[in-house]
């Protein structure tokens, strides 16, 4: 398809992709990548826009829109914060292709699984994640959201008024006597 673009329509292509990454990026609920085989080019934007990365062992990881002529753009902006800029610029500038192990070494995804242990390593993000508090996750999301563009102390400041909010409901009081008053065994 990008064969065939010319300026225009390089911008809409462009556009709808990252709309896509920017639902991912904006919904309110942790999102999880589960990555197998190649995740090249706009597959690691869309990977790079989730909140948590796992890949099995055989995956391969890039940005190869150099070699066929175009720069990698978007949610590739993504990269630097999680992998740094030195990683970044050798990715975008060469775009070679690392593996599954690499990957994990930048931190470009949090965890590495054998292929037939890739559901149940989500299944277990899952469950930490549905036992938390539904208000909780979805603040904690926002507020991470606002962290990566704010300086440090703004950040901090959000972050009390983030969890001043929390108290708006009952949840914290309902979830703090459930931990206080769960059985010991």
């Amino acid at each position: 398809e990008m064969v065939d673009l010319d300026p225009d329509t390089a911008k809409t292509f462009i556009t709808g992709l990252h709309s896509v990454c920017a639902s991912i990026r904006n919904a309110p609920v942790p999102v999880i990548a589960r990555i197998q085989g190649y995740c090249l080019g706009g597959g690691l934007e869309v990977a790079a826009a989730c909140d948590m990365r796992v890949a099995t062992d055989d995956a391969k990881f890039g940005m190869p829109e150099v070699r066929v002529g175009i720069p990698s753009v978007i949610e590739a902006a993504l990269l630097p914060t999680l992998i740094g800029w030195g990683r970044t610029r050798e990715l975008l500038y060469t775009g070679a292709t690392i593996d599954a192990a690499e990957a994990l070494t930048y931190g470009l995804v949090e965890k590495v699984v054998p292929a037939r242990q890739i559901d149940s390593a989500v299944e277990i993000w899952l469950g930490g994640i549905a036992v938390s508090g539904p208000r909780a996750i979805r603040a904690q999301k926002e507020l991470i959201r606002r962290w990566e563009a704010l300086p440090l102390s703004e950040a901090i400041a959000a972050g009390v008024e983030t969890f001043s909010r929390a108290y708006e409901s009952d949840e914290p009081r309902t979830l703090m006597r459930a931990f206080i008053d769960r059985k010991r065994t």
